[in-house]
């Protein structure tokens, strides 16, 4: 119920009276909206800045607030980077009330991680930090990740023109956006990649040379041939991103073993780790070797001779014997620890899981065949309907610029998720874990300003 005993007079006069403060507070409304633009215009900038210097300040405070306070001094305690060490202590020795000691860290303390790399590979910690740094005494997987990462991405788009709009795309963000000039270079490297894929593959915009009259000399340095017109060309996509694929799957068990053996844990290096490498590549190179990988199109011809499938099962033989005896060396019953071994040399992170592991990798061949078919569809429509009187030429030339930019949109979200895939799951499995805490420095972050010398 609405309580009507302030309003006086008839319905239409406190309906008109209604009326008249609603029209004077919308007035008011809009001179206030006038005067917050005109102060935004005004004062905008400098508020900005001085917003950057309060988030500053704060991040200074909040290291005042962890001093640890005494009658006649403070103490204080923090983190500093290994390379910065001495200029540190160097720095503190200045002042003659001051005293700094360097305090090595406890056995399994948790100790913050600086990704430290080469200019070149320092773009690719991107991929690191979205699945997790490295523990202290963990291997920075970043140099390894770099090239692989590059390589997937650049096959999973397959054409050149696309890499050529990503080098433009990086200039852009590099020297506009100063604040993602570490993304700028991510692009940078993974349009390199895409215009080397592209060109093996004869991918320039899907097929558009064939209608710019261009195709004989772009089809000069399809190495791989066109997968889109030849049946053997498609196949070699196949074969290399298999291969790729068996690559990279082994090169993680290698990482797996020297770490291993530089932590000095020999056991999981020699009774876990290098039995596998032995049989993975032994069973691969037996494969290759023989008439199985000609039947089943994975070489036109034996890569190996044949004498080597009766040298390797020898080697084969062992490794299975170490891996059913030890692979679950922490169980105590014997009877149970060569069941579980067993389970683990077939099923259980046994050849089953290697076996998926390689055929995970065919998803390169597939994204690639997708960017290029909806590519070369996309000519065909376009073409097609450019054959229209008067409009026609208009029609081509919009229809070709949204047409692949809806493709290459696409396929760069399928490309980067399918290819982190490849390093989280296939790759990381075999000797990374991550989790560890990132090291956050006490120095001014500039969110939303750009300091200029």
């Amino acid at each position: 119920e609405a309580d009507l005993s302030s309003y006086k007079g008839t319905v239409d006069e406190n309906l008109n009276s209604l009326l008249k403060s609603l029209k004077y507070h919308k007035e008011r409304k809009a001179i206030l909206l006038r005067l917050l633009r005109d102060l935004d215009t005004r004062y905008c900038r400098d508020l900005v800045v001085y917003l950057d210097y309060l988030e500053n300040n704060m991040e200074i405070e909040d290291a005042v607030d962890s001093i640890f306070p005494v009658e006649s001094a403070s103490v204080y305690t923090a983190w500093v980077a290994q390379k910065n060490k001495d200029k540190v202590l160097s720095l503190f020795e200045r002042f003659k009330n001051s005293k700094v000691y360097a305090i090595e860290p406890e056995e399994g303390e948790e100790i913050p991680i600086i990704l430290d790399n080469k200019p070149l590979i320092k773009p690719f910690e991107l991929i690191i930090n979205l699945y997790g740094v490295p523990r202290y005494f963990e291997i920075d997987p970043t140099p390894f990740v770099s090239l692989f990462f590059a390589m997937f991405f650049g096959l999973c788009l397959t054409d050149a023109g696309y890499g050529f709009i990503f080098l433009i795309l990086s200039a852009l963000i590099y020297f506009k956006m100063r604040g993602a000039r570490k993304m700028a270079l991510l692009i940078f490297f993974l349009g390199i990649f895409t215009i080397i894929a592209g060109a093996l593959f004869n991918g320039w915009f899907g097929d558009l040379p064939s209608y710019l009259g261009m195709d004989n000399f772009f089809a000069r340095l399809a190495f791989f041939g066109d997968p889109m017109k030849s049946e053997s060309a498609a196949m070699n996509f196949f074969r290399l991103a298999l291969a790729l694929g068996v690559v990279q799957v082994v090169f993680g068990l290698f990482i797996k073993l020297v770490d291993n053996i530089r932590k000095k844990n020999y056991g999981v290096a020699f009774l876990d780790t290098l039995p596998w490498i032995l049989i993975v590549v032994s069973l691969i190179i037996i494969l290759l070797s023989g008439d199985i990988a000609v039947n089943m199109q994975l070489a036109d011809a034996p890569l190996f001779p044949a004498f080597m499938s009766r040298i390797l099962i020898w080697l084969i033989i062992p490794s299975a014997i170490v891996v059913v005896l030890f692979s679950a060396r922490d169980q105590k019953s014997w009877g149970f620890r060569i069941f579980m071994g067993f389970l683990n040399l077939t099923i259980v992170n046994g050849i089953t899981s290697f076996l998926g592991d390689f055929l995970s990798y065919i998803r390169l061949m597939a994204l690639g065949l997708v960017t290029a078919g909806i590519g070369v569809a996309i000519n065909r429509i376009v073409f097609d309907l450019g054959s229209i009187p008067v409009i026609g030429i208009v029609i081509i030339i919009i229809g070709l610029i949204f047409g692949h930019i809806f493709n290459m949109g696409i396929n760069i979200l399928g490309g980067f998720v399918h290819t982190m895939r490849l390093q989280y799951v296939e790759f990381f499995s075999k000797f990374y874990e991550g989790g560890g805490r990132p090291f956050k420095e006490l120095k001014e972050e500039h969110n939303y300003i750009t300091l200029v010398d």
